[in-house]
């Protein structure tokens, strides 16, 4: 079974995710950057998800993640990575 986070990894703008409250959807988890990087260093089994433009992710990423464009996942255009056991963490730049 998938896990779901949100992950609070905004390596720019780290306070940005708090300026407007976002409801997340059931099942789904927020995690601060520095959890997101003691599941990194202990090689947990994730798949990091940019979900921002193809461009705003040449200027965002973290290494090892793959870009999903969230428009691309809603409209179905994009489909989620294969491996059902990995937790999925979505990270963007915070609501817009």
């Amino acid at each position: 079974m998938k896990r779901w986070i949100a992950a609070a990894a905004l390596l720019l703008l780290p306070g940005l995710l708090h300026a407007q409250e976002v409801k997340l959807p059931e099942g789904v988890k927020e995690i601060t950057t520095d959890e997101l990087k003691g599941r990194m260093d202990r090689g947990e089994n994730l798949v990091l998800i940019n979900s921002l433009s193809p461009l705003e992710f040449t200027q965002t990423k973290i290494k090892g993640s793959v870009n999903i464009p969230y428009g691309h996942l809603r409209d179905g255009e994009d489909k989620l990575p294969p491996d059902k056991e990995a937790t999925l963490v979505f990270y963007c730049l915070g609501p817009k």
